[in-house]
């Protein structure tokens, strides 16, 4: 990768690692379903946690993004630390898994956006030709450098912080009850409400490990890929958890599980236009489409990245690798925005098929793809902390113990712990009794994906040995370029573990 097109710095990646995240979409409708979901008062210290363990993840992740500055973060450091099959399950699960979340984030953005358009100007346009806009604009970007995206998105975010900052600062100014911080304590987190909470809160940060795509892309990845990706988990954990706490704030700690139950989403607009700013409301419910409009968009960088890394390995369809002159994966993202379209138009025959009302994208596609894809990431994460710390164990001296062996060790616990919670949990997160079969489907249906994976690796290891081999290397098979200790283990290194012999 050349050094004309490394044209990414800190703030950019933070950019595109927080427009993942989606924050006015968490707050206003990601928070108030937590309180109503699980029951339970204490969403602001379940960010907080949250925010803290996938901290221990990054620790370990980073170093990994220093020893492996390839693309396909999840699939190079799997490859690495587990094996050349397993790191194509991680692969073919964290593909799934985005593209999921991307399906469900156009089927909303079309929602929401209809339904805003129609209060607005009084005429009804289906929600399909929101979506296909997006798409269109979504696609149009994907084809340009990851510097221009970012740029836009770091706007669109600006925009959408102010709109969360000024909720906050009217719900501080006038609380229902007096501030309070009950919703920090303990006992306001533990009860039978507890896994649906915290998954509910983890997929907050869906998206933080997305940093290290850009390793190619960016100046200097070896410091700017650490500090983006610690920046964007303080700033994330910190904003969601003073947010949800304002929302609690909104309506008195002793009613916001009822008012979330009540209101929904509309409790965060509602509270502002009860404080005389009805006047406005409309034009933060405009962020909020944007802000859908900036997550689907780092989405979409994100699998055509791994589209990329795959194709130049020679994995799947090879043409699939090659990129622009500014570094932009453009046959991978073309690639990418004709299954959106395929998607959208299946989600559409779907709803027509099922007689289902407007409804469809949000209470079905967006419900359903958004759990599919919050599990498969959840257990890639807890995949990749396993791969990392084997890994140390095979590299060793190269970081301190607490990077490559506590900081692992607390992420895998923690990841291993929400991983059964949200399974235990799921029948709540599909908010729909009649559908209880969904909670044996859709976490299948993801963890086979991974198990396709393995076997595509275990079936290039027998027909083609050279393409199996280059797994994980960042480069096409044969060409000879070391890209990491992965694929070379260097000299510095070989003293080290030499020494401790």
């Amino acid at each position: 990768m050349s050094e004309k097109i490394r044209t990414l710095k800190t703030h950019n990646i933070v950019f595109l690692v927080i427009a993942a995240a989606a924050p006015l979409t968490v707050v206003s409708a990601g928070v108030t379903a937590a309180y109503a979901t699980s029951g339970m008062p204490g969403v602001p210290l379940g960010y907080l946690l949250c925010g803290a363990l996938v901290a221990f993840f990054s620790v370990g992740f980073c170093a990994m993004a220093k020893e492996i500055p390839n693309t396909a973060a999840f699939f190079s450091y799997v490859s690495a630390g587990l094996g050349k099959s397993h790191g194509l399950a991680a692969s073919s699960l964290a593909i799934v898994s985005y593209t999921a979340m991307q399906i469900a984030l156009y089927c909303l953005l079309g929602y929401t956006a209809s339904s805003l358009f129609e209060s607005i100007v009084g005429t009804y346009i289906h929600w399909a030709v929101w979506a296909l806009i997006a798409l269109s604009l979504v696609a149009f970007l994907g084809i340009k450098s990851a510097d221009a995206t970012s740029r836009i998105l770091g706007v669109l975010l600006f925009l959408e912080s102010c709109a969360i900052v000024f909720f906050c600062v009217l719900a501080i100014r006038n609380p229902a009850d007096g501030l309070s911080i009950g919703t920090l304590s303990p006992s306001a987190l533990i009860g039978t409400g507890t896994g649906t909470l915290l998954a509910f809160t983890i997929a907050g940060f869906m998206g933080i490990e997305s940093s290290a795509m850009y390793s190619e892309e960016a100046i200097n990845p070896e410091k700017t890929i650490p500090n983006a990706t610690l920046i964007s988990i303080l700033i994330i954990s910190g904003f969601y958890g003073f947010s949800s706490w304002s929302i609690a704030q909104s309506t008195g700690e002793s009613q916001v599980v009822d008012s979330a139950q009540e209101s929904g989403s509309d409790l965060f607009f509602n509270f502002i236009a009860s404080q005389g700013y009805e006047s406005i409301v409309p034009l933060i419910q405009l962020l909020l489409v944007t802000s859908l409009f900036a997550a689907v968009t780092a989405f979409h960088n994100s699998i055509s990245r791994y589209l990329m890394a795959l194709g130049r390995e020679q994995v799947i369809w090879k043409n699939l690798g090659t990129t622009s002159e500014n570094g932009a994966p453009v046959a991978a993202s073309l690639f990418q925005s004709c299954f959106g379209l395929f998607a959208i138009a299946t989600a559409l025959l779907a709803q027509k098929l099922s007689g289902y009302d407007e409804s469809f994208p949000s209470a079905i596609v967006f419900s359903w793809m958004s759990n599919a894809g919050g599990f498969g990431l959840v257990f890639l994460l807890l995949t990749t902390s396993v791969s990392v710390y084997f890994y140390f164990r095979k590299h060793k001296g190269l970081y301190p113990v607490f990077v490559t062996k506590v900081a692992p060790t607390i992420a895998i616990i923690g990841f291993g712990t929400m991983f059964v919670l949200i399974l235990a949990n799921f029948e709540n997160l599909i908010g729909d009794a009649e559908l209880w079969y969904l909670v044996f489907v859709i976490p299948t249906i993801i963890l086979l994906c991974g198990v396709a994976g393995f076997v595509r690796g275990e079936l290039l290891k027998r027909s083609h040995p050279h393409i199996y081999s280059n797994i994980g290397s960042g480069h096409p098979p044969g060409e000879s370029r070391v890209q990491s200790r992965a694929t070379a283990e260097p000299k510095n290194s070989q003293l080290v573990t030499s020494a401790q012999d």
